[in-house]
């Protein structure tokens, strides 16, 4: 791991924690906390685990154009790769894909190739929510607070414009592999040119066998289905903040369906931008714009949220995650060596 990773990490920890937690005290929070009504959290709970099984099918869908790989198998790396999100550079996703590639016998790219795939699928869901919300609730926007809220819908229009383009890229450049790939070899040449011959050979070993785990691309069927559980899992990941609305009583005090998609693409774009180990302190502080900022919720509430929130998704997480490190018998050396297969 590298330690300038881990220094940046923790800078967005204390810039992000900072921001959400200026002005809150230790009393306002414990009043927050005191007026939990703990019995919704059960339901996000489910959500949560609704999510991963979820994510754990469309990971089966795209695996398949690579290897067949029961569903019961890919829990393993799924919930040890989310649990290696606590590593900086979210080294998560390199662990997911390394273990599944020992696992299965896969190449490391071909495996890093179906999460890759899986990503995109989320970035495009997330931009059409965007796009949604920005279009049907810019009123939500215009609300008290000023310019700060018109200057937050800028930022967010911003943010959805670069990804578009950025995923819109990648995409045709993937599909450029599939159908034209001497195309894509000839681009990759292009622009590896000025490097030394050994770099160069890597990399076109790492495209050819990127280029296997992109095969789904060319199955209609199972693109298809990959592309409708990505629909389910991101219902189950916005519904996730549902329950939390009525365990805060906020209920009566906010438009619940606005809120909940809002604050799930200001988390979404927040631990995209502040990739922190764990979402710690990103998480807190997408909450605190949400909640407080856009709705004018009182920011001890938005903070206790925030945490309430983290602890049940990255709670499931841990918890699940240590299940299989044991049971697999996965060592911690281990899960560091695949953070640092990038």
């Amino acid at each position: 791991m590298k330690k300038k990773h881990l220094l940046i990490g923790l800078i967005l920890i204390a810039l992000s924690s900072w921001y959400a937690f200026r002005n809150v005290s230790l009393d306002d929070l414990r009043g927050a906390f005191a007026s939990v009504r703990y019995r919704y959290l059960f339901h996000s709970i489910i959500l949560v685990a609704l999510t991963f099984l979820f994510r754990a099918l469309r990971w089966r869908c795209l695996v398949s154009s690579v290897k067949a790989v029961p569903v019961g198998r890919l829990f393993s790396p799924l919930m040890i790769g989310f649990m290696g999100n606590f590593l900086p550079a979210r080294a998560g996703e390199f662990i997911r894909a390394y273990l599944l590639g020992k696992r299965e016998q896969i190449s490391f790219s071909a495996s890093f190739a179906t999460i890759f795939v899986e990503r995109l699928m989320d970035m495009l869901l997330f931009l059409a929510l965007l796009v949604g919300v920005l279009f049907f609730s810019a009123e939500t926007f215009a609300q008290s607070g000023g310019g700060g809220n018109h200057r937050l819908m800028g930022y967010m229009i911003k943010f959805g414009w670069i990804s578009f383009i950025g995923s819109l890229g990648i995409f045709l450049f993937s599909v450029l592999l599939q159908y034209k790939n001497n195309w894509a070899i000839a681009i990759v040449d292009v622009m590896t040119k000025p490097l030394p011959p050994p770099w160069r050979e890597k990399i076109f070993g790492m495209v050819h066998s990127f280029t296997d785990g992109l095969k789904i691309l060319k199955d209609a069927r199972g693109f298809a289905a990959s592309l409708a559980l990505s629909v389910l899992v991101w219902i189950a990941m916005i519904l996730f903040y549902y329950p939390l609305i009525f365990a805060f009583g906020l209920e009566t005090q906010l438009p619940v369906t606005t809120a909940v998609l809002v604050t799930g693409l200001t988390i979404g774009i927040f631990i995209s931008l502040f990739p922190t180990p764990g979402f710690l302190g990103a998480f807190q502080a997408a909450c605190v714009v949400a909640l407080h900022e856009i709705f004018g919720v009182s920011k001890a509430i938005a903070a206790s949220y925030g945490i309430i929130a983290w602890l049940i998704a990255m709670g499931f997480i841990i918890v699940a995650g240590t299940f299989f490190v044991i049971k697999d018998n996965v060592s911690l050396a281990e899960i560091a060596s695949g953070g640092v297969q990038k």
